[in-house]
């Protein structure tokens, strides 16, 4: 299953070396969680317009684990580096 998303995943995107697929097991031992990252650049692509692309691609897995007998969650991982850092506001009283 990881390495059809990785197919999927590396084949939309503009970076295809920056894609890492990460498979993780919940308590629920039939449930798992696969996380996709991608560049900064490339999560538009991979969301699509109005979430058409990953809701594709999601239903697609969705397919593949019933075939399997298992279920799977697929969720994209927003860049963390990409956010901007917040400064606290501080009141400072202006000089008169």
């Amino acid at each position: 299953m990881k390495q059809l998303i990785e197919y999927i995943v590396s084949n939309i995107v503009n970076h295809p070396e920056s894609v890492i697929v990460t498979e993780e097991s919940t308590d629920d031992k039939d449930l798992t969680k696969y996380l996709i990252k991608v560049d900064s650049e490339d999560v538009g692509r991979v969301i699509g317009k109005q979430g058409k692309v990953i809701k594709s691609i999601r239903q697609i897995i969705r397919i593949a684990s019933i075939q399997k007998g298992t279920r799977a969650i697929v969720d994209l991982l927003e860049d963390e580096t990409a956010s901007v850092p917040v400064e606290p506001i501080t009141d400072t009283p202006d000089p008169v």
